[in-house]
């Protein structure tokens, strides 16, 4: 038989170490590491990690590795006072659970002193809603304080609009409801019957005066003794739990309504300030304590900016200060009383039915609380979800639940309502790690199992389990990641994708192999936008790491190392950033992906090539390759019949070192000594330059005893 020359120009399989060398599909390669065969016909280098212009200025050498990093998009500044620009801004949490935040133009720095408590480990987990960034500690051990950042627009008085700039406002004091301090005495201040309306009732020295008196002869309330109960409203119309036995409100905190009688309240303001800025309002209640199934009624319903009303169904009456001034468009915070209203009968508007929940709930809010917190949390379908807590159970016990899922009422994202929450698996032996959500599905990532919600519904009672898969969770919260493929996650069985259904990312990776580079409880997985790639690495907390990068468009997988693509440093997790991906270094250096061919340590090995002819003796003359290395050198190498591949070309000075310095094609002539064989492997390994591409190899072979 003839020479011949048969080209191998076919690599956008990438790397097959799963199945035989001689078996694997023609493009598919045995060996790729640091490379990109996301092009047809063409073998270059991947880019490397890269100094973002954003640094931190002190404390970020002991993160927690694959922890504390997160983006946000703001409408308006993020920062305590000051301007900046709108945009994406990352937020840092170091291990010391400070909490730092920042755009690109400046270098990030400690905001406002704000952190989570004073820990040494912190873990943080991180939400953003409605213009507020919520952050907690997902050590569960430690005495951290679940803190929100929420951007308010409020006035220098605490409480009327328009008046100052936007801001972003600590909040880690919880949601709790007024105490008796927070009103005047109201002994012997009891307001006038104004059944016509008018305005009535005395101003307050400070804070709120809340002036009652039952009377009349034609009300429907039933004749009993009812208790107050007063609540804050807070921002985003999230109202506090009721506070009761204020006696500042009445001398026992109750009023007695003969029968025909019915509540007249008024509820003034005073000079001093709203004690918190969040604070965007009140609610009176009144309960029947001599009816144990009876709900709290509102009787009032005040909003400091646009005035008072007795049903949530009625326009505001607007507060006015003694001169007859609108608050709301004065600069200052004058004295300001309410109308005295003459409520006849029972409102319909009950805690319960404009909550959504009882008031007789034990608990509704991490916020501010050391001995509650989650280890993951999301938001999905207007509400926010938290797995794996430290919260209240059924029977008021605090305690953990790695099982189970707390979740808000409707676009009321910080307030979790102790009842509202789902048990996933209980009792498996296992516990949430991740949730993740992707169209109108709640994933929920425990370390083995995965289970997929649908909460397409509107009310949790049409939320179901679609499906529960073994082997399919996760044990680092840092190993899943949204992409245009879906939702992509890594563990020690592979790297898995949802879109439509589940599939396996990695199935031509040899497990063994894979298991060797997986740490499961310490990988991290990224979507790199501008490649649409997807990039894993096996450990966070190794100076040495490996990992894979994954090509959506070829369906091809790479490996990729410390030497020069990856880190050689203890990482955070990853975020998108500017439409790059991110990372924080614990050098303190943030970490951007750049795509750009860059020069690497590579290692390009063929198939074990038989030329379809596996039992007939060959014999190899030379290898073709058309390529280009300006300024660097690597190697090709051979090897026969399965042997491991070495330097078998011709020994005079350079005979197989790849160092072209423009793209064309290239000799490297086999010695005699080794041209038989029936099967040849080529490698391609050393150092490339940024420019190296790699389009084609050839080879010139005759097979024997063919004629």
């Amino acid at each position: 038989m003839p020479k011949v020359s048969v080209p191998i120009n076919r690599f956008e399989g990438g790397l097959n170490n799963r199945d035989a060398a001689r078996d694997i599909n023609d493009n598919f390669l045995a060996e790729a590491t640091n490379v990109d065969v996301s092009s047809v016909g063409r073998i270059r280098p991947l880019g490397e990690f890269k100094n973002l212009s954003t640094s931190i200025t002190s404390n970020v050498d002991n993160h927690q590795p694959g922890y504390g990093l997160f983006k946000i998009n703001v409408d308006g500044s993020p920062e305590a006072s000051g301007t900046t620009t709108t945009g994406e801004h990352l937020v840092y949490v170091n291990g010391d659970a400070e909490v730092y935040i920042g755009p690109t133009s400046n270098a990030l720095a400690d905001w406002r002193g704000a952190d989570l408590g004073s820990v040494s480990n912190c873990k943080p987990v991180f939400y953003y809603a409605d213009g507020g960034l919520r952050i907690s500690d997902s050590e569960l051990g430690n005495a951290s304080v679940t803190s929100a950042f929420q951007r308010l627009v409020r006035s220098a008085n605490g409480y009327a609009s328009g008046l100052d700039s936007e801001e972003m406002i600590l909040i880690d004091a919880g949601f709790a409801g007024p105490v008796n301090a927070d009103f005047e005495d109201s002994d012997a201040k009891d307001c006038v019957a104004a059944a016509s309306g008018a305005e009535d009732g005395e101003n307050p020295s400070s804070d709120f005066l809340v002036q009652t008196l039952p009377s009349g002869t034609d009300g429907l309330w039933p004749a009993s003794t009812y208790t107050f109960g007063a609540s804050y409203v807070y921002y985003g119309n999230q109202e506090s739990k009721i506070s009761t036995g204020l006696t500042n409100i009445s001398a026992d905190g109750t009023i007695t309504l003969t029968d025909g009688q019915f509540p007249n309240i008024s509820v003034s303001i005073g000079d001093g300030d709203i004690k918190l800025a969040q604070i965007q309002g009140m609610r009176i209640y009144l309960r029947d304590i001599n009816n144990p199934d009876d709900e709290f009624t509102l009787l009032l319903d005040i909003d400091f900016e646009q005035g008072s009303r007795i049903s949530l169904a009625d326009d505001f009456d607007s507060l006015v200060d003694g001169s007859g001034f609108d608050v709301t468009n004065d600069a200052k915070n004058v004295n300001a009383d309410n109308r005295a209203y003459a409520i006849k009968q029972p409102g319909l508007d009950t805690y319960a039915t404009i909550n959504g929940y009882s008031s007789d709930e034990k608990e509704i809010s991490f916020n501010g609380n050391s001995a509650y917190g989650y280890k993951t949390a999301v938001v999905a379908n207007q509400r926010a979800f938290v797995g794996n807590i430290d919260y209240v159970d059924s029977e008021g016990r605090t305690k953990v639940m790695g099982d189970r899922i707390q979740y808000t009422p409707v676009r009321k994202y910080d307030l979790f309502p102790q009842s509202f929450y789902l048990d996933i698996g209980t009792n498996d032996g296992d516990e949430i790690v991740k949730l993740a959500e992707f169209r109108d599905k709640l994933f929920v990532y425990k370390k083995d199992k995965l289970f997929v919600i649908n909460i397409a519904s509107g009310s949790d009672a049409g939320w179901y389990v679609e499906a529960e898969l073994e082997n399919r969770g996760v044990q680092s919260p840092g190993a899943v990641c949204k992409s245009d493929l879906g939702l992509v996650w890594v563990n020690e069985h592979g790297m898995f994708s949802y879109s439509e259904q589940i599939q396996k990312l990695s199935s031509t990776i040899d497990d063994t192999t894979w298991q060797a580079n997986i740490e499961a409880t310490k990988t991290i997985v990224g979507f790199i936008p501008k490649k649409n790639q997807i990039l894993v690495v096996g450990n966070t907390d190794d100076t040495t790491p490996v990992g894979y990068l994954y090509d959506i468009q070829t369906k091809s997988i790479v490996n990729i190392n410390h030497t020069h693509v990856l880190e050689g440093d203890k990482i955070t997790n990853f975020v998108v950033y500017g439409e790059e991906l991110v990372c924080l270094a614990d050098s303190g250096t943030f970490k951007r992906y750049d795509p750009t061919p860059a020069a690497q340590t590579i290692d390009i090995k063929t198939k074990e090539i038989d030329f379809k002819l596996p039992s007939v003796d060959k014999r190899f003359y030379s290898i073709y390759a058309t390529y280009i290395n300006n300024g660097n050198t690597a190697n090709i190498k051979t090897g026969r019949n399965g042997a491991s591949p070495s330097d078998e070309f011709i020994t005079s000075g350079l005979e197989n070192v790849m160092d072209s310095s423009s793209l064309s094609t290239e000799e490297f002539i086999l010695l005699s000594s080794n041209r038989d064989g029936k099967s040849l492997q080529i490698q391609i390994d050393g150092t490339a330059n940024a420019s190296f591409e790699l389009q084609d190899l050839s080879v010139i072979l005759r097979a024997k005893g063919q004629r």
